[in-house]
């Protein structure tokens, strides 16, 4: 019973303070940028060659790679620099 009025008027108390006007919230310094930017995906390779181990190739095809020919792309290339004409990799 002691600790349930303790508790009622620590409660009551904590009510009837006033808000602080604004809290001191730090600024956001000027971080660089997170996402790579063109330059970065153009430093990727393109072109990756086909594992020997049937494993690995299905594993980097569940991750998004896709064959073509005897070599593979990674997520997101949509032409084959290996390719003379305006081959499309699917």
């Amino acid at each position: 019973m002691k600790r349930l009025v303790l508790l009622f008027a620590l409660g009551i108390s904590a009510c009837n303070r006033e808000a602080p006007d604004k809290t001191a919230v730090p600024a956001a310094a000027a971080a660089p940028a997170i996402i790579p930017g063109p330059d970065a995906t153009k430093n990727s390779a393109t072109v990756v060659p086909m594992p020997k181990d049937q494993a690995q190739l299905d594993r980097m095809i569940l991750a998004g790679y896709t064959p073509h020919g005897n070599h593979m792309h990674p997520p997101g290339v949509k032409e084959c620099p290996l390719s003379q004409g305006s081959e499309v990799v699917m």
